[in-house]
């Protein structure tokens, strides 16, 4: 009568509530069959899981792909052949990841293929791979337990992505680097301030001065116009007394 084949589908994100119905859901899966799941993920490999148990991923959907027709050593035969094609560090989220090893399992144990839709988003972000991080290409969402092999873009608990180990959050500043504050006249050696700022030297220099000394200013100005009218006065009342 043969073992039942099931492919297993995960939600990756709560986006998927709209994604998934037009066929672009985020998703990860595995092969259930004998009693076990196997799926596939960076750091581990192809890996042997529970059931419908996969950790930081909610279950979609179960679908029934067919029945294999030989047992235990024959379904470990066929998994040991997959092996040299998906490695521990052959993940790619792209390229080769766990929906990929479920359509190759499925294929040599059925020779049929998975639903494209299981997969579409990985597919259409080929052609963009060059622009996407290379950590978070390698690092897989759902990985053994306990293998701190997640990582990756998992966002299923809404706590922001995850490159690797490092999260991005907004503490990072938005601009770094070395430069003088607006209106110093020394530059800063480090960025701890904010950093950035580009250096504005000599520009609106009497706008930046204090009141008083702007005001003193005024005054020594005005002085030496009254000084230079006086003498250009008396100058001309000097020609006139000699003219006479």
């Amino acid at each position: 009568m043969g073992t039942k084949v099931i492919l297993n589908v995960y939600d990756l994100t709560p986006a998927n509530e709209y994604l998934f119905p037009v066929g672009f859901g985020l998703n990860h899966s595995g092969v259930e069959i004998l009693g076990s799941e196997y799926s596939f993920a960076s750091g581990g490999g192809i890996f042997e899981s529970t059931p419908k148990e996969a950790e930081g991923a909610r279950l979609r959907e179960s679908i029934e792909m067919g029945s294999f027709e030989g047992g235990s050593s024959e379904l470990r035969m066929v998994i040991d052949d997959l092996r040299s094609d998906f490695g521990p560090d052959q993940y790619n989220l792209i390229t080769k990841n766990c929906n990929h090893f479920a359509n190759a399992l499925v294929h040599a144990l059925l020779k049929r293929q998975i639903p494209p839709y299981v997969n579409r988003l990985a597919d259409l972000g080929n052609c963009c791979s060059c622009l996407l991080p290379k950590q978070m290409l390698e690092a897989a969402p759902v990985g053994p337990t306990g293998s701190g092999s997640q990582g990756g873009f998992q966002i299923q608990g809404g706590g922001g992505r995850r490159f690797g180990k490092e999260k991005v959050g907004s503490s990072q500043p938005s601009f770094i680097g070395t430069g003088s504050k607006l209106g110093s006249t020394t530059a800063s050696s480090s960025s701890s301030e904010g950093g950035g700022i580009a250096t504005v030297r000599g520009v609106f220099s009497s706008t930046n001065s204090s009141p008083s000394t702007r005001a003193d200013d005024l005054t020594d100005r005005r002085e030496r116009a009254r000084k230079a009218a006086l003498a250009r006065f008396e100058k001309a009342d000097g020609n006139t007394d000699a003219s006479s």
